[in-house]
C-alpha cells in the first residue's frame, strides 16, 4: 500500500460509517468507489432520477430538497442515496451546500466486490438506514398530539 493511498484509508478511518473495515478492505472499497466534487449549489442527485450510485459525503455539506422543502442537512461522514443502489426512482433533490468531496459507489461495481466485503458493506448500510428510519419515527412520534401518543 503506498503513502498516497495509505494517508486516504487513514481518512475514511475517521468516518463512521466505515468503522469495523481493516484497512485491506478500505483499499478494495476504495478501488471500487469513485470520487468526485461538487461546489457549493450543486445539485447532486436529482429527484426522479434512475442511477445506481449511493454516496459518503468525505467533506462538506449537503441538503435533502424534496417539493422545495429541505428534509435534512448532512455533513461529513454522513451517506446518501442508498436506495439508488437498488436502481429505484431518486425521492428528493440532494444539493451541495458547501464544497464537497464524496466517495461514490455504483451497484454493478460493489457487486464484483468479495462476497464477505459486500455483506460487510450491505449490513452498514442497513444499520444507517435503519437508524434513519428510527429518527424519522421519533419524530412523527413527537408530533402526533398528546392525546394520540
Amino acid at each position: 500500500m503506498d503513502a498516497g493511498n495509505l494517508s486516504i484509508i487513514q481518512l475514511l478511518e475517521d468516518i463512521f460509517f466505515f468503522n469495523g473495515f481493516s484497512r485491506e478492505e478500505l483499499a478494495e472499497l476504495l478501488e471500487t468507489g469513485e470520487w468526485s466534487k461538487a461546489s457549493e449549489g450543486k445539485r447532486i442527485i436529482t429527484e426522479g432520477d434512475v442511477d445506481l450510485y449511493m454516496y459518503v459525503l468525505v467533506q462538506g455539506k449537503v441538503k435533502v430538497v424534496f417539493n422545495g422543502k429541505v428534509l435534512a442537512v448532512l455533513d461529513t461522514g454522513d451517506t446518501f442515496g442508498e436506495f439508488g443502489l437498488m436502481g429505484g426512482r431518486r425521492t428528493a433533490h440532494v444539493e451541495a451546500s458547501k464544497d464537497c468531496l464524496l466517495l461514490g459507489f455504483n451497484a454493478d461495481r460493489l457487486n464484483q466486490l468479495p462476497l464477505p466485503l459486500q455483506i460487510k458493506l450491505l449490513k452498514k448500510i442497513l444499520f444507517t438506514l435503519f437508524a434513519r428510519l428510527q429518527k424519522v419515527n421519533q419524530r412523527a412520534w413527537l408530533d402526533l398530539p398528546t392525546k394520540w401518543r
